[in-house]
C-alpha cells in the first residue's frame, strides 16, 4: 500500500462502484448506496447526472477497455465469498488496503461483526471526511505493510488471532513486494480453521506483457503469480484454494444469466482460500 497512486486507485474504484449502483436494477450486480457519498468534484457530478453517465461510460471504455466490467464483477464475486464466510459464523473481518471499500456499511452480513480496516493514514482521513467516524464495530488501523508486520499491527489493534477471521485483500497484492504478499498469505494460513482469505492478483505474465507495460509503470505494479502455481503456493502457507474467478467465469456465471453485455478485462483474478 503505497502513496498517491494507491490513493487515486481507491477513489477510482469507488467511482466505478457508484456508477454500477446507478445501473438498471435488473442488470445491477450489487447494491451500493454508500459509494456515491465517497465522491466529490467531477466524479460526484458524473454519477449524479444520467446524461453525464451516458457520455462518460463510452469514454471510460475507450481509455481502459474492460476495466469497469472487471471491477464490478470482482466486487460481486468478493461480496458472495464474504457473505458465504459470514453466514458460516465468522465474526471477525480484516480488510487490507481498505481504500473506499463500502462493504462494512452496505452489507447486512457485516453489521454484527468486528471489522478492522487497514490502509495508509491519508486514505483513511479522506474516507472519514466523507463518511464521518466509523461505527464502533469498525476500527480504522493506519498501517503500511511494507514497514510493519501484519500480525503485529492487528494484535496491537485488538484482533483476536485465535478466532476465525475473514480477510479481504482486494486490489492490493500487485502494489506490494512479493515478500510482503507472502507474509500476508502466511498470516492468513496461521489463523484458525474456518478462516478465509479473499484476494485479487495479477497473473505473472501481465507484468511482462508489452501491451501492459504502460499500466505496470503508471500504477507501480510489482507482484504477480502464475495461476497454475497458486494452489501449491497457498497450500504451503496453510491455505486451500477453494475457488478462482476469471473473466470467462464472470461472463458465464454473473453476466450471462442476467443477459448483460459487458466487457471484462483479462488481467486479474479473484482467489478464495480457506483454512482447514
Amino acid at each position: 500500500m503505497a502513496g498517491e497512486r494507491v490513493e487515486g486507485t481507491a477513489f477510482g474504484v469507488g467511482l466505478l462502484r457508484a456508477l454500477e449502483a446507478k445501473t438498471r436494477p435488473d442488470l445491477r450486480l450489487f447494491e451500493d448506496p454508500v459509494a456515491e457519498k465517497l465522491l466529490s468534484g467531477w466524479a460526484a457530478w458524473v454519477v449524479r447526472h444520467r446524461l453525464a453517465r451516458r457520455a462518460f461510460m463510452p469514454l471510460m471504455e475507450m481509455a481502459a477497455p474492460g476495466f469497469f466490467g472487471g471491477v464490478v464483477c470482482r466486487t460481486r464475486a468478493i461480496d458472495d465469498a464474504c457473505r458465504e464466510s459470514l453466514v458460516g459464523g465468522v465474526r471477525q473481518v480484516v480488510i487490507l488496503g481498505a481504500g473506499m471499500d463500502t462493504r462494512p456499511y452496505r452489507m447486512a452480513a457485516m453489521r454484527t461483526v468486528r471489522i478492522w480496516e487497514l490502509d495508509l493514514p491519508r486514505v483513511q482521513e479522506a474516507k472519514r471526511a466523507r463518511l464521518g467516524d466509523p461505527p464502533a464495530r469498525v476500527r480504522y488501523v493506519p498501517a503500511d505493510l511494507t514497514r510493519e508486520p501484519l500480525g503485529e499491527v492487528l494484535a496491537a489493534a485488538g484482533h483476536d488471532a485465535d478466532r476465525p477471521t475473514l480477510m479481504i485483500c482486494e486490489g492490493v497484492t500487485q502494489y506490494l513486494p512479493l515478500a510482503v504478499v507472502e507474509s500476508i498469505f502466511a498470516y492468513a494460513g496461521s489463523l484458525p480453521a474456518g478462516s478465509r482469505l479473499v484476494l485479487t492478483y495479477l497473473p505473472r505474465a501481465v507484468l511482462s506483457d508489452p501491451e501492459q507495460a504502460g499500466r505496470v509503470r503508471r500504477f507501480g505494479w510489482q507482484t504477480g503469480f502464475e495461476p497454475a502455481e497458486m494452489p501449491r503456493l497457498l497450500a504451503g502457507r496453510g491455505l486451500t484454494l477453494a475457488r478462482e474467478w476469471t473473466a470467462d467465469q464472470y461472463r458465464e456465471q454473473l453476466l450471462r444469466p442476467i443477459r448483460r453485455d459487458l466487457a471484462v478485462f483479462e488481467i486479474e483474478r479473484v482467489a478464495v482460500a480457506d483454512v482447514g
